[in-house]
């Protein structure tokens, strides 16, 4: 779909490491440390830390991604542990809790089984990944399988760090009825493929055959927002027409066909793909939510 391809896209690659950030880490300028003390585990390599300069060279082909949501530091460090257990923690700090949200759920695979660690987290035989506050934190272990290690590792990580641990408070504007769980996915810009679009988030919703998404557009104030719709009107060729506080209109989105946009205060928020009779209800609830919560 064209809003996921909009959106980025799912899957970020892992690379090796080459050289560190110059100059001390947040952590060391700080004098504090994330991470964790478990009982026959030891540090073998790192921390290193990388910035928004070199975070290539760690991840090569996926950093463009983490710089999207304004990334700020990487700290990696290697533990060995019982029996050659190897557990790596990447601690992904970014600029606050909603970039780093938008990042885990960027990555985070459908159809994915949460865990209570953070504000949320999944996990697979080998891995275990979860935001808390404006850190992104990625686990990985090799050697021997060790059940419970990687899940011990984010506990104390995730103590450790504090922070936030609710999803942005916008998601819980957006209905449930209908509402694909675990679907949304956040762009801090080029929202919709709109370079004028920022702090964008998109739901999925599957109900009575249709399948859709519900959209949100956060402006830094009434007045950002309305330049945002004029510009979103010129886009899809709209008569011009004064753009006023608040209002509602059908408009012909070059990329998305037909996209019901409503607006108010500082939110935009819309429908986009397949028509339903139950959009104009779901973008009722999902305004009243908005208006009231801002």
């Amino acid at each position: 779909m064209r809003i996921l391809v909009a959106l980025l896209g799912l899957w970020l690659a892992v690379g090796k490491a080459k050289q560190p950030i110059d100059g001390a880490s947040a952590f060391e300028k700080t004098g504090t440390t994330p991470l964790p003390a478990l009982p026959g585990f030891r540090v073998v390599q790192g921390p290193t830390t990388y910035g928004p300069d070199n975070l290539f060279e760690y991840i090569d082909g996926g950093a463009d991604a983490f710089l999207l949501f304004e990334f700020e530091e990487l700290q990696t460090t290697t533990f060995l542990g019982p029996q050659q257990v190897e557990v790596t923690v990447d601690l992904y700090r970014h600029k606050d809790a909603d970039r780093a949200y938008g990042i885990y759920a960027l990555e985070r695979p459908p159809g994915a089984t949460p865990i209570a660690v953070g504000v949320e987290g999944y996990a697979g035989g080998d891995y275990l990944q979860f935001a808390i506050g404006s850190f992104y934190v990625k686990l990985v272990q090799s050697g021997p399988k060790a059940d419970f290690v990687l899940r011990r590792f984010a506990e104390k990580i995730a103590d450790k760090l504090g922070g936030r641990k609710s999803a942005p408070a916008v998601l819980g504007a957006f209905p449930e009825k209908g509402k694909v769980l675990r679907s949304e996915k956040m762009a801090p810009s080029n929202f919709l493929g709109h370079s004028f679009f920022h702090d964008g988030i998109s739901v999925h919703y599957q109900i009575d055959g249709a399948s859709f998404h519900l959209f949100v557009v956060r402006g830094t104030d009434s007045s950002d927002a309305r330049k945002m719709v004029e510009r979103y009107r010129a886009v899809a060729k709209a008569p011009a027409a004064e753009v006023k506080p608040a209002g509602s209109e059908t408009l012909k989105d070059p990329y998305h066909g037909e996209v019901l946009l409503r607006w108010s205060g500082r939110w935009l928020w819309g429908a986009i793909e397949q028509a339903s009779p139950l959009r104009p209800q779901l973008l009722d609830e999902l305004g009243q939510r908005l208006i009231q919560g801002q």
